[in-house]
């Protein structure tokens, strides 16, 4: 004599393992995505850039100014901006903005009371640089090292402005 207990599984349930698979997948591709865009923290890491001379190579240890540099990416701003975007205090930044200024990574332009910085020819090598050596993301990591392994993008020595003027005599 065998019994035969008949358990009814709730429609709910079994609409739930049909979509398992693709729920699966999309936990999956979120954990993906999560790692990828993942922050990459050069806070206490310094990289040493090959291709810089060493006062621009020194310059771009300090996190600050490399931030600034980025900030200053796409077009020319105030120091308030700068200050706003960065998150950084303005008598810090002053301090920051004329070692790049000297350094001749940035230009000056007075208007009224305020002053606009932008990058200068040797800012935006700096600009390539950083995005190379210091990543923001995962994936910004990833995509730099396959374009140098497959020669894409290369990171021309920057002459220094001593070189520049040998050169031309």
């Amino acid at each position: 004599m065998t019994i035969v207990v008949s358990i009814e599984i709730p429609e709910i349930v079994t609409i739930a393992l049909d979509f398992l698979p693709y729920i699966l997948i999309l936990a999956v591709l979120l954990i993906f995505y999560k790692t990828i865009t993942k922050k990459r923290n050069y806070f206490n890491k310094m990289v040493e850039i090959k291709e810089a001379p060493i006062n621009i190579n020194n310059l771009m240890r300090d996190s600050v100014k490399r931030n600034i540099i980025r900030a200053l990416k796409k077009e020319k701003k105030y120091m308030t901006a700068i200050s706003k975007e960065i998150n950084e205090n303005a008598p810090r930044l002053r301090y920051h903005l004329k070692q790049l200024e000297r350094a001749h990574l940035l230009k000056l332009f007075k208007l009224a009371r305020e002053a606009y910085f932008s990058l200068t020819k040797e800012g935006q090598w700096c600009l390539d640089a950083i995005n190379f050596y210091y990543p923001t993301t995962n994936l910004q990591f990833i995509s730099s090292r396959l374009k140098r392994g497959f020669g894409i993008s290369k990171l021309k020595k920057l002459s220094t402005r001593k070189e520049k003027i040998a050169m031309e005599n």
